[in-house]
């Protein structure tokens, strides 16, 4: 005599996978998400790492203070970039580029990955067509070291609008290279160091996803 199940223990079955369904696609999810972050973030960087080389070929130096990078307004043009729309200053910028300023629900809030509030100093800023939310400001420090910042939120307005996840800040030197935050201070910050100052201050988490083989598992 054949035995088989009893509809009880179909739908109890069907149950069991349905809560495990529940509870490992979000993960699944989060975790594709966070890998698409971090491919974009490192083609971007190495998009304007490659501008930046380009940049000092066509102008016959080897000093980036010498090209475009040495002005926002040249820079962030249709020259460098493929620009969907630009905001001219820092009013404009927060206003209908990043939306910090914006009200209702239009209104744009950061936050960083312990959900703290950040609110990115921004100027003129530029939404590619690729969708990426840039702005870019002289950042020169005492050694000219670096010329420049870039912020940056991979996805523009759309969510999560975390640091760490969609926005990242990171720093251009004058040989054109890029950098996470460390190449503005004199003591240097470990992996471990940099993960965990991700969690309360985006300025770290290029860094951070950086060091660690651009793997967004903090």
């Amino acid at each position: 005599m054949k035995k088989g199940f009893t509809l009880t223990e179909l739908l109890l079955a069907l149950t069991i996978v349905g809560v495990l369904a529940v509870l490992t696609v979000p993960i699944l999810m989060n975790n594709i998400h966070n890998k698409m972050f971090a491919t974009q973030v490192k083609n971007m960087a190495a998009t304007i790492e490659q501008l930046a080389q380009d940049e000092m070929i066509a102008k016959r130096t080897r000093d980036l203070f010498d090209t475009d990078f040495d002005s926002t307004s040249h820079l962030l043009t249709d020259k460098h970039f493929a620009i969907a729309k630009t905001c001219a200053n820092a009013t404009d910028a927060k206003l209908n580029c990043w939306k910090t300023t914006a009200t209702g629900k239009d209104k744009v809030t950061y936050k960083n990955l312990d959900k703290s509030t950040v609110n990115p100093s921004v100027t003129k800023s530029v939404v590619l067509k690729n969708g990426v939310l840039l702005n870019y400001r002289i950042d020169t420090d005492s050694n000219g070291d670096t010329i420049g910042a870039f912020y940056m939120d991979i996805n523009g307005n759309e969510k999560p609008n975390i640091g760490g996840r969609d926005l990242f800040l990171f720093y251009i030197d004058s040989k054109g290279h890029v950098h996470d935050g460390d190449i503005t201070v004199s003591t240097k910050h470990t992996l471990e160091q940099k993960i965990t100052g991700c969690k309360t201050d985006y300025w770290y988490c290029f860094g951070a996803l950086a060091d660690n083989g651009w793997k967004m598992d903090y």
